[in-house]
Parts: structure tokens; sequence; C-alpha cells
């Protein structure tokens, strides 16, 4: 993934990320019930889009920790 596909993600807002996570898993299931009946023209964009996904839960992970620690600290 390119550095500004992984800075535009860690800018957008959580609703955003969730959203483009499940536009991707909606792109992923089309291509792969595609795939069933012919070859897909690039077998890429399958990887692409599941690392894609993976990063984007990884941010969200990422910022779902980091407020449960700021909780912590002010009790």
């Amino acid at each position: 993934m390119k550095r500004k596909d992984k800075e535009n993600l860690k800018n957008m807002g959580d609703a955003e990320l969730k959203a483009q996570a499940a536009d991707l898993k909606k792109q992923i299931f089309q291509i792969n019930f595609k795939r069933t009946t012919a070859p897909v023209e690039n077998p890429l964009v399958l990887r692409t889009a599941r690392r894609k996904i993976a990063m984007i839960n990884t941010y969200l992970r990422q910022r779902e920790l980091a407020k449960s620690k700021t909780a912590e600290a002010k009790k």
C-alpha cells in the first residue's frame, strides 16, 4: 500500500473508515462471486482489498485502545 493511502486512512474518521471497509468487503464478495464462473482479470485486486481492510481495522483498533487508555488515565 502506498504511503499516501496510509496517510489518507489515518486522517479519516471512524465512520468513514467503517464505510470504506464495508465497500471493500462488498467488492471482495462480488469479485469472488464472478471468479466462480470466469477467471478474474486482475487477481491482485483481492489481495490489495484484503490488506486495505486489515489496515482499516488496525487503525480503528488503535483508536479504540487510545480512547480506553485516556479514559483510564482520567479515573
